[in-house]
């Protein structure tokens, strides 16, 4: 079984390696977190379960000391605000914009003699 990969380089000069995520390493990741009251934890724990750097795994406390601008790096990647998008691609159609609206609707239950400022 082969797993997607894509090798970046990191701020510090290191190799990155992030793996494509599944729901289960979502889950790892909030596992690894469980009681952790800093909202960041499930992301630092979901980085140590994609991502290896210079071919080694990591663990949460791994994450917490890397550099930070590894750790962005790597952040962003995941989340897919890289160039890839790989983890997170978005593919709905468009959403279009209505036309012709020159006005913001009324609704038909309102009508200006309701209105409690004209008591």
């Amino acid at each position: 079984m082969t797993e997607d990969r894509k090798t970046i380089a990191l701020p510090s000069g290191k190799r990155g390696e992030v793996r494509k995520g599944k729901g289960r390493d979502l889950m790892r990741a909030h596992r690894a977190s469980a009681g952790n009251p800093e909202p960041m934890s499930v992301s630092f724990a979901l980085i140590a379960e994609l991502a290896r750097v210079d071919g080694s795994l990591l663990v949460y406390e791994d994450v917490l000391e890397m550099d930070l601008n590894d750790v962005l790096t790597l952040e962003a990647e995941i989340m897919g605000v890289g160039e890839s998008r790989a983890n997170f691609q978005n593919t709905a159609a468009p959403r279009e914009e209505p036309t012709g609206l020159s006005e913001p609707r009324q609704s038909p239950d309102s009508s200006p003699s309701d209105s409690p400022s004209q008591n």
